[in-house]
């Protein structure tokens, strides 16, 4: 039968809510979905524009004016609509891009490829398994001035050029097999000569002739402090060998005068306690 609490405003729960099974699998799932079907959603936005527009100054109440209410709030709606539809066309007018609105529907442009695949009648893929080429958005594969093959497709010596007719200058006319029969045969290549004749010595200006002088001083300096400092490390060490002579030196006459003294002690004092030991 129709259970009702009218503290919690509840009816009966789900019995099988701690189950973990699917309410939808269960005989019985409780009546709570009832209040949140039929005009259940719309009322309570209903109630909600009430609050806010009894807050901006409008005296509207649900249950007292119901059918103001409503009417304010249908207004309120077709007034919403037109002024976002307004606020769109503005926009578009000032910054444009209406055509990326005609696109079509998501759904299309993410089925849609350019992979060509082939079925059997079973399903089976007959063709398209292959890696697809990846496309460009700039155009592939086009020959200039004769030639059979793209600007790239050869590579020597750090330098690219065409693979028809080995040729490093870009856009120039084919010369075919006779051009690679020259490339070939010529012993230093265009470049190469570009670059030796670019390296040839050329007479030095006075900043120039200023700059070496100074990188030779800077050289000296530097050459003569070295110098200054191993000289320096060498007398350092000579000093400390001579101060450790002097030392030992030193420590061997103390130890002979401390010999010497004990050696008079025992001329002076041949009788020691220590030596003879008597009864008292």
């Amino acid at each position: 039968s129709a259970y009702y609490d009218p503290k919690t405003r509840a009816m009966r729960e789900n019995p099988y809510s701690n189950t973990g099974k699917i309410p939808e699998e269960v005989g019985y799932a409780g009546d709570n979905f009832v209040r949140y079907s039929g005009d259940t959603i719309s009322m309570a936005q209903t109630q909600l524009f009430a609050w806010e527009a009894y807050e901006k100054g409008s005296e509207v109440h649900l249950q007292a004016d119901p059918t103001k209410l409503e009417l304010l709030h249908q207004s309120y709606k077709v007034k919403k609509d037109d002024f976002k539809e307004k606020q769109k066309e503005s926009i578009l007018e000032k910054y444009g891009g209406e055509e990326h609105l005609d696109a079509p529907p998501r759904e299309l442009l993410l089925a849609q490829t350019e992979e060509y695949v082939e079925y059997s009648r079973h399903g089976a893929v007959l063709k398209g398994q292959e890696k697809a080429v990846a496309c460009s958005k700039y155009e592939e594969d086009v020959l200039i001035n004769n030639h059979t093959c793209i600007w790239g497709s050869y590579w020597k010596d750090g330098h690219w050029g065409y693979k028809c007719c080995h040729s490093m200058v870009k856009q120039s006319y084919c010369t075919g097999e006779a051009g690679k029969k020259v490339m070939s045969n010529s012993c230093v290549p265009f470049e190469d000569d570009v670059e030796e004749a670019e390296m040839s010595k050329e007479p030095k200006t006075l900043l120039q002739m200023h700059q070496d002088k100074m990188k030779d001083k800077k050289k000296k300096k530097k050459s003569k402090k070295q110098r200054d400092s191993d000289s320096s490390d060498e007398e350092d060490e000579a000093k400390k060998k001579e101060r450790l002579k002097k030392a030992l030196s030193a420590e061997e006459q103390r130890l002979r005068q401390v010999a010497e003294i004990m050696q008079l002690d025992e001329r002076k004092r041949p009788y020691s306690s220590l030596k003879e030991v008597r009864e008292p």
